[in-house]
């Protein structure tokens, strides 16, 4: 079942349970019995903001581009103060009220009580494991509440058999439930604050992603990292520093990071890769040439290999004589060449993909000169 379903089942339950223990209270004279109806309403009401949260929380809109998932954790919050009213509730019955049991209708009372003690521990099972499983907040707190409605079960049992049995120390395990209570409330109170204020995910899941982004041989160092929770989904928002590499494959490395931790890290909703070179990057723009000026036609007429690179008066010249095109691509990766600039693209296939593997951008042109053809390259036409 989607998260959704568990809400509407919870609040079936709980509105079942309270007409049920009207009932019974009713008939047997129990107040205890009473309040543990009022108290199942109260749960009902969880319910419904638990399931009003889930269903919004996924809802996305022009105003919230990230999503309403901190709907869920809101809703959670709002559990966490019912828990605390059920809490006092129960407290205070068990300081100011005594408890009369019409012992003629207690097998009525006693079947209604045992039957909502099993299926609030059923449910609070059911719905703690589907909220484990699908990451949500609200499903797990309102398991907790779930779970409070079986301890008012216990007590209101214990109140009608030790009655029956002529003892009455009812007041005493209310006040033990009364103190659990407030405990989980405030554990979840806590937890849901923290996301609704960006509190970091856990050092665990932090540490994974770090480690994706660091496996890349490209990146040098992990510069700054996010991870933030919102409705039992990760947002995540690195800044990394790569190692001297092309544009083109600087992009391709963050994207390749980026599908990594949405494949290998459950619950991410958003990943963002921001990446910087490792120190100021100048581009560094080859030009084959066949002889002096003249442009070379193709790789194999390659005789010269000028590089220029930005902010630099005169070009470095490498001479190449006689290669096979394959060595001439190794050549333009060993040199640090980020743009070739060719008649035409090497016939090769290895060559192909030498350039292509390190990121290596080739320009054509039917432009003769090399200075005229690298007139022609800048660094808006390629981004």
């Amino acid at each position: 079942m989607r998260k959704h379903h568990w809400a509407l089942v919870s609040l079936s339950l709980n509105l079942i349970q309270s007409g049920l223990k009207f009932l019974g209270g009713i008939l047997t004279g129990s107040l205890s019995l009473v309040g543990e109806a009022v108290h199942s309403l109260s749960d009902a009401a969880a319910s419904v903001i638990a399931y009003l949260s889930i269903k919004f929380s996924e809802r996305k809109h022009a105003r919230f581009p990230y999503g309403l998932y901190k709907l869920e954790n809101i809703g959670a919050l709002a559990i966490g103060l019912f828990l605390i009213i059920t809490a006092y509730e129960i407290a205070h019955r068990a300081l100011t009220r005594e408890i009369v049991i019409d012992r003629s209708a207690l097998p009525v009372g006693v079947g209604v009580v045992v039957f909502s003690l099993v299926s609030s521990l059923t449910l609070s099972f059911l719905e703690r494991r589907a909220g484990e499983k699908t990451g949500s907040p609200t499903l797990i707190a309102d398991s907790y509440h779930t779970l409070t409605d079986a301890f008012g079960s216990l007590v209101v049992l214990t109140s009608l058999l030790m009655s029956w049995a002529g003892y009455n120390y009812d007041r005493y395990f209310a006040l033990v439930i009364s103190g659990i209570i407030v405990y989980t409330a405030l554990g979840l109170m806590k937890d849901q604050i923290g996301v609704i204020l960006d509190i970091s995910a856990d050092e665990e899941t932090v540490r994974k992603i770090r480690g994706i982004i660091l496996s890349f041989p490209e990146v040098e160092s992990v510069k700054r990292l996010l991870v933030r929770s919102a409705g039992g989904r990760l947002f995540v928002d690195a800044v990394i520093v790569l190692k001297r590499s092309s544009f083109m494959r600087s992009h391709a490395v963050a994207d390749a990071i980026e599908e990594r931790i949405y494949r290998e890290v459950p619950n991410v909703e958003m990943a963002f890769i921001h990446y910087e070179p490792a120190r100021e990057e100048r581009l560094r723009i080859g030009v084959f040439s066949s002889d002096g000026d003249t442009l070379c036609k193709d790789f194999r007429g390659a005789k010269k290999l000028y590089i220029f690179e930005e902010q630099r008066g005169d070009p470095e010249v490498v001479d190449l004589g006689d290669m096979p095109e394959e060595e001439l691509a190794k050549i333009l990766v060993r040199r640090g060449v980020d743009i070739v600039v060719c008649g035409h693209h090497p016939e090769s296939s290895a060559a192909k993909w030498i350039l292509h593997r390190n990121g290596i951008f080739v320009w054509e042109t039917d432009r003769e000169n090399i200075y005229e053809a690298l007139s022609e390259v800048s660094r808006q036409k390629l981004y």
